[in-house]
């Protein structure tokens, strides 16, 4: 028999891992297979590294860094609010004070006012001498008349309004330096910002937010809105909105001989009824360009003791 016409032996299956190798269909098969299965299992993994890598930051956050947490049940409590993260829970009281782990057993204290009070006293006049704006020894007596909350700021703590007497050793007012002037130089107002950690990082006379901000741009917007009707400004049955935005505070103010107790750059805003211009009168032609149906333009705004408006002005009224 020709050796060329025998039929060839068939290769003996060899299974590996119940795969027949010698079955290349099979072989490929079960490569996609894996190939696919290694895929979702390396997305599932990426994934879980990234949830836990961000759990593990918000921890490190909380309980090394001291800032609020970002992941976390938050419910409120009385006089605070009680966040319940993965690890860790934290209480963070309307005081100022932060209690972390045993949270279930603490409680947020009543506020001590007076203890309250003494300790921003103790930490205004240590930054103000810090800062050089004032001068302890010249300091005869400082008395905090006021101290309210104003809002919560980006340092993980909040703003309080301070309203202040003092008075210095030679009857003045020289021992206190401030970013601007007031009518009654030894009695003030300022905000003072206190951080996570219970520490004054800014003293400020004027901000445009915070709770007294809304209190002044609700009060003069309506006393300039008045203003404005008594002097011939405003045509009332015709203007469908009015609104000031106070801009900057410049304080004590003299102008054209009268000196003002505080005074105002402000934005003023408005809308009429007929969707013109002609409710606001006494506007430069340069404001009066564009969208007559919502206008806005500046205006100096100045305040007697009273906090009246007793004049309002172009804005560069600031600049004579």
């Amino acid at each position: 028999m020709n050796i060329i016409d025998k039929k060839p032996r068939e290769t003996p299956a060899n299974y590996f891992y119940g795969v027949n190798v010698n079955d290349k269909e099979a072989v490929k098969e079960e490569y996609e297979k894996l190939r696919k299965r290694h895929k979702v299992i390396t997305i599932v993994v990426i994934i879980a590294i990234a949830v836990f890598g961000v759990i593990l930051f918000d921890f490190c956050r909380v309980n090394f860094m001291g800032s609020k947490p970002l992941f976390a049940v938050s419910k409120k409590v009385e006089r605070g609010t009680l966040f319940q993260g993965i690890g860790y829970k934290v209480l963070y009281c309307s005081n100022g004070e932060r209690y972390l782990g045993s949270v279930l057993y603490k409680a947020c204290d009543e506020i001590d006012e007076r203890t309250f009070t003494n300790v921003v006293y103790e930490k205004f006049v240590n930054y103000s001498i810090d800062n050089k704006t004032l001068d302890k020894d010249s300091l005869k007596e400082l008395t905090i008349n006021n101290l309210d909350y104003d809002e919560d700021n980006e340092e993980g703590g909040s703003d309080y309004l301070l309203d202040i007497t003092f008075t210095c050793e030679d009857d003045g007012n020289k021992c206190l330096k401030t970013e601007k002037e007031y009518y009654d130089p030894n009695n003030i107002k300022l905000i003072i910002r206190i951080n996570r950690y219970n520490e004054i990082y800014s003293v400020v006379p004027f901000k445009t937010s915070g709770a007294n901000y809304e209190n002044l741009k609700k009060l003069y917007t309506d006393k300039a809105k008045e203003y404005m009707i008594n002097n011939d400004l405003m045509d009332e049955d015709n203007t469908h909105s009015f609104s000031i935005n106070l801009v900057e505070n410049h304080g004590k103010y003299k102008f054209r001989g009268t000196t003002y107790a505080d005074s105002y750059l402000a934005e003023i805003n408005y809308n009429c009824n007929d969707h013109s211009n002609t409710c606001i009168k006494a506007i430069d032609d340069e404001d009066l360009e564009g969208d007559f149906s919502n206008l806005s333009f500046y205006m100096s705004v100045f305040i007697d003791e009273d906090d009246n408006v007793l004049l309002m002005g172009p804005k560069e009224y600031f600049e004579l």
